[in-house]
């Protein structure tokens, strides 16, 4: 049975760094990176850059933010562990890739849709981890501690991706925050 471990911490503060030291110090051998970031302009594009020197040439590299099972399944049985970086990449996709949505005037509704879309897409991938024996190590941003977006976009994104980050952690073995390039045990 795979474990869930969950990294989560504000901008900046480590998290991704820190869960590839944990993958590092667990020594396993067969990794997978699950990429979730679109290069919508150079800072992302620089960002990602970076991400990739850092691990160095040992990880196969998956990416996509839909159909995470699809995306994984061929590999699974050969890999021991996941690190997908990041659910918050991957909500903000899936709410605004391949849509045509006005966010300050859309129906609730539709918000509700797309959240349920994203919960099932995640609850589906979590149990496909439990049912395999490769680990998965999951990368977020905490965004509830900011202030409040004044826009309905980036509200209806901080609570989806709250309402996601919590079902994740809920489901982890081991949970970690990370604050101003320290790490901190949370379960």
């Amino acid at each position: 049975m795979g474990k869930i471990i969950f990294f989560t911490g504000g901008s900046r503060s480590g998290k991704s760094k820190f869960a590839e030291e944990y993958i590092y110090e667990q020594k396993y051998k067969n990794k997978i990176y699950f990429a979730t970031a679109i290069a919508f302009d150079d800072e992302m594009q620089d960002r990602i850059e970076r991400h990739i020197k850092r691990r160095g040439n040992t990880w196969k590299t998956i990416e996509g933010f839909k159909n995470l099972i699809s995306l994984v399944k061929n590999d699974i049985d050969s890999t021991d562990v996941i690190l997908f970086d990041c659910i918050t990449n991957f909500v903000s996709n899936f709410m605004i890739m391949d849509r045509d949505i006005d966010w300050d005037k859309v129906d609730l509704s539709v918000v509700q849709e797309i959240e349920d879309q994203i919960e099932e897409e995640m609850s589906n991938f979590l149990e496909f981890i439990r049912s395999k024996k490769t680990d998965c190590v999951f990368v977020t941003n905490e965004i509830g501690s900011g202030l409040v977006p004044d826009y309905p976009l980036g509200r209806h994104f901080r609570d989806i991706c709250g309402r996601i980050n919590q079902l994740v952690a809920k489901n982890s073995d081991e949970a970690y925050l990370a604050v101003s390039g320290i790490k901190v045990k949370i379960k």
